[in-house]
């Protein structure tokens, strides 16, 4: 979510300054107007502050209603307030004369000159206005296309690299997506199997953005050169050394991962921070949450990480999941959580793999509006014929 400033502060220096002054320009022309209804009978310097002080709290509107943003009226209604007393003493205190009952020649020269300087500058005042606004759209604009061009081109590359998975191998039926909470996400699904067996495995990157989508690039990349060269023994480690020697500090990556190599009653497992695996067992109807506790991945090197064996009998379901899904809130703040995703799973157990992620979608959805990626990966024991 964005702080207060967040935008401002992206935003060029140069363009900051410009668009500022187009501001300046633009409300400056209620000095020079006021001044031409006043006949210009105020002196040259009451002018030039009357002209300072519209433009100026026209700036200061500006530059609070772009860093407060949904919270403008915190600092705008009270700036309303400065600006009317401000006015008001100036005025006042500095009240214009009034002008005569009778002019001579010179008087009238003196009055046309200075409506016509007022006017000229007025007519300024908008050209440099305009050309300060037109500035800052044409470059922010070349700005905005570039850095859309860029998102659009590693949102394309996300989609590439977690394609929707719908496969069955050795009698497993497989089906996950991943759905970004902006244009790229930092979430990970993916099954890899050779002769060994297969692996379904599930990764949530911290943070939002184009960043934790590169790192969730390079989890895929470094997991599956992994698991085509030595399997799955010791992923999590061989993961973990590469994370901490090329991610910040403060990133990290949950994990957790399902797999099997050719026993179909007995599947290994493990979690590196990540939520529960969901287990739906068949024979009872009821679920077990399958966990262990490892530190998530990327934190500290040189860390071991726990494995364990779970069985799977004929129609189990075994749900991989990130908190992007588990973490919506109600209006009352209330999370949809584990129990919720139980719930709808219960509704549609004997549903296809699609349905089931659907529905929990669309419960999701009813439940309140998600704020982080949102993906599942289902695992279906015995729910097709082995791959040929």
């Amino acid at each position: 979510m964005n702080t207060p400033g967040t935008y401002w502060r992206s935003v060029p220096t140069r363009s900051r300054i410009i668009g500022l002054l187009g501001v300046f320009f633009l409300f400056s022309t209620v000095g020079f107007s006021v001044d031409m209804m006043q006949l210009g009978y105020q002196p040259k310097w009451q002018l030039a502050l009357a002209v300072a002080l519209y433009g100026g709290f026209a700036m200061l509107y500006a530059i609070i209603g772009t860093v407060l943003r949904q919270h403008w009226w915190k600092g705008i209604i009270p700036l309303i307030f400065v600006q009317m007393v401000v006015m008001s003493l100036f005025f006042s205190l500095h009240p214009v004369p009034s002008p005569p009952s009778s002019m001579d020649a010179a008087a009238i020269v003196r009055l046309q000159r200075r409506l016509s300087f007022s006017g000229n500058a007025n007519i300024w005042a908008m050209v440099l206005g305009y050309a300060c606004f037109l500035y800052v759209s044409i470059t922010e604009g070349r700005r905005y296309f570039r850095a859309h061009a860029e998102i659009e081109l590693a949102s394309e590359i996300h989609r590439t690299l977690v394609p929707v998975i719908d496969t069955t191998i050795s009698g497993f039926e497989f089906y996950g997506r991943s759905i970004p909470s902006g244009e790229v996400g930092g979430d990970l699904i993916d099954v890899f199997h050779d002769d060994r067996g297969w692996m379904a495995y599930i990764a949530d990157v911290s943070g939002h953005g184009v960043a934790p989508g590169v790192v969730m690039a390079m989890v895929k990349s470094a997991a599956r050169m992994r698991l085509s060269c030595e399997g799955s023994a010791g992923l999590l480690e061989s993961l973990n050394s590469v994370l901490c020697s090329v991610t910040r500090p403060e990133m990290f990556v949950t994990f957790a991962y399902l797999a099997s190599s050719g026993d179909r009653l007995h599947c290994a497992y493990s979690l590196a921070g990540h939520p529960a695996i969901l287990h739906y067992h068949a024979a009872t109807g009821e679920f077990s949450e399958v966990t262990c506790s490892n530190l998530p991945l990327g934190m500290f090197d040189r860390q071991s990480y726990a494995t364990s064996m779970v069985e799977s009998a004929p129609g189990d379901l075994f749900l991989l999941l990130t908190d992007g899904l588990l973490e919506i809130e109600d209006a009352k703040g209330e999370e949809f959580g584990l129990d919720g995703v139980k719930a709808i799973v219960l509704k549609n157990v004997s549903a296809p793999a699609a349905t089931i992620f659907q529905s929990l979608l669309d419960a999701a959805k009813k439940h309140g509006p998600a704020a982080d990626d949102q993906s599942l990966l289902i695992v279906r024991s015995n729910a097709g014929q082995p791959a040929a």
